[in-house]
């Protein structure tokens, strides 16, 4: 079986799942990876039978300058319309038995499925900006011009997200969360199959605990929580905040094993967050979590005996840090759990199994 996969992510948990899932299936099947970005990808090449790269070099909007952001919304997107034809021109010249399509960091769903017939869409997320209230009612600037002109440019990618991701022939989603989403916004049916982590990459390392909480993701998405905490006595609980710049994290793959382990708790914290990449892979290095109950935090955190499940309250996020942080005992038993909980359920090989046993199921169905 020949099978062509697709991405232009940045770094994070979507283009993790890429790596993996390339990794995985090319021992088993003929995997080439098309992918567009603005430089190559040495590393998943090394794990694939071909890869394709295609250079992209989008402009950087800053601050005001509303000539970059109509650029980017019009001749950019015109650009990597173009480019995408050229992608599908080349994917259909090699008669591939599946194409699986991952997400834009452009558009969410990419022009791509718009433009092949049979793809399996792995759709992460809705488009936010658009489906997410919060963020979707959320327009700061007060003129009329840039209101309507904000107003106008949603539309416009509402209409390209859910026409491409139309086109899919299997669309698939990362939790029970997602797929509920997936069908408010667009009306699909999408299969569950859940991501996992490398259990021989992230794994406990027995260091000595020098952090007490772990925050990861983006300092606008959830991180106001910890700072709302009753005030901390600087000596009595060390927190660490590694955040996110331009998509990307500012340590490598090593250096976050590390952390985890260095760490008594990961709090995650992250509104509406649809898997949760983050946690799985501190409870496979045997970190407790607490996480905010919503989304995909839901589906892989067992409430009290991997972690806890809280509501988006400063009091009871600050108990639930004070138990932890100052139990050993309960830590180590819940860090034994989180790890088997991990190996049982969420590895990289399970989440290629389920992929394969739903791609089998929706070609015989019918």
């Amino acid at each position: 079986m020949r099978i062509a996969i697709f991405h232009e992510l940045d770094s994070g948990g979507a283009r993790r799942a890429v790596f993996e899932f390339s990794k995985r299936l090319n021992k088993l099947f003929e995997v080439d990876l098309y992918y567009v970005d603005e430089k190559m990808d040495k590393d998943i090449e090394k794990h694939i039978n071909k890869a394709f790269y295609y250079s992209f070099y989008p402009k950087k909007w800053e601050g005001n300058n509303w000539r970059i952001r109509l650029y980017k919304d019009t001749i950019e997107l015109c650009n990597l319309y173009r480019l995408h034809r050229k992608i599908a021109s080349d994917i259909k010249s090699k008669k591939y038995d599946y194409i699986f399509v991952h997400p834009s960091k452009f558009t969410q769903a990419p022009f791509l499925l718009r433009l092949l017939k049979s793809c399996i869409y792995y759709c992460q997320e809705p488009l936010r900006i658009i489906y997410d209230s919060s963020i979707s009612s959320n327009i700061k600037d007060i003129s009329f011009p840039k209101n309507l002109y904000e107003f106008l440019n949603r539309r416009l990618r509402k209409w390209i997200d859910s026409e491409s991701l139309r086109n899919a022939s299997i669309i698939l989603a990362n939790s029970n969360y997602s797929k509920e989403l997936i069908y408010k916004s667009y009306g699909r049916k999408a299969a569950v199959c859940y991501l996992g982590v490398d259990v021989n990459l992230f794994k406990p390392q027995n260091l000595k605990k020098t952090i007490d909480v772990l925050f990861i993701g983006n300092k606008d998405n959830g991180y106001n929580l910890l700072n709302k905490l009753p005030e901390i006595p600087a000596n009595k609980i060390n927190i660490r905040a590694i955040f996110r710049e331009d998509g990307k994290l500012s340590v490598s793959d090593t250096e976050l094993v590390e952390i985890y382990n260095k760490s008594k708790v990961l709090v995650a914290l992250n509104h509406n967050e649809p898997f949760g990449l983050i946690s799985l892979e501190a409870m496979a290095c045997g970190i407790p979590v607490i996480a905010v109950g919503e989304g995909g935090y839901n589906e892989s955190i067992i409430n009290n005996k991997t972690g806890f499940l809280i509501s988006r309250n400063p009091d009871q996020l600050y108990a639930k840090i004070n138990l932890i942080v100052n139990n050993e005992k309960l830590r180590n038993e819940m860090g034994k759990n989180d790890r088997e909980n991990i190996l049982k359920n969420w590895t990289w090989d399970k989440s290629v199994n389920r992929f394969l046993k739903i791609i089998k199921y929706e070609k015989y169905k019918d």
